[in-house]
């Protein structure tokens, strides 16, 4: 079975994305550490702040060096015959099938950081779930979702 792989800038997108999220705590910190500087009844002990710093270090690299690659080679999705197949899952890995007959929507979602990167995120959604493709190029999600409407087209005749 040939899946199909995730395209470079999505690892890119993926990164910038965590980067953002990441940000959010280094303000925390810097907060909680100019408080604990400049005022008396906001204290922290050192080791604390210490420990804090430590935490959002590895963060960081977890989160930005090592998570998207691993996501990379681990989120796949290919059609075969009349199912979509999505693998996923870095630690729990899961296998969902997705008769096309059962496909009731195909949405493409689009932010304004992943529209630089020209990526989308494909949402198939069918009547008792709603499941994500991992985010792809917007040429090969426009590819998916005719390749999908054919062969519902095709199995209704």
């Amino acid at each position: 079975m040939s899946t199909n792989r995730t395209h470079y800038d999505v690892v890119r997108y993926w990164r910038l994305k965590a980067l953002i999220h990441c940000m959010i705590f280094l303000v925390i910190i810097i907060s909680i550490v100019l408080l604990n500087q400049f005022f008396d009844f906001f204290i922290v002990p050192e080791w604390v702040l210490r420990l804090i710093i430590f935490l959002f270090v590895v963060q960081w690299i977890i989160f930005i060096g090592i998570r998207p690659p691993f996501k990379a080679k681990y989120w796949r999705y290919d059609i075969i015959e009349n199912q979509l197949v999505i693998f996923k899952g870095i630690w729990i890995r899961e296998q969902i099938t997705i008769p096309l007959m059962r496909i009731q929507n195909i949405e493409l979602d689009i932010g304004p950081i992943a529209k630089a990167f020209d990526i989308v995120e494909l949402r198939v959604t069918t009547s008792s779930q709603t499941n994500y493709l991992p985010e792809l190029k917007r040429e090969e999600a426009l590819e998916i979702q005719s390749k999908i409407q054919e062969r519902i087209q095709m199995s209704l005749t």
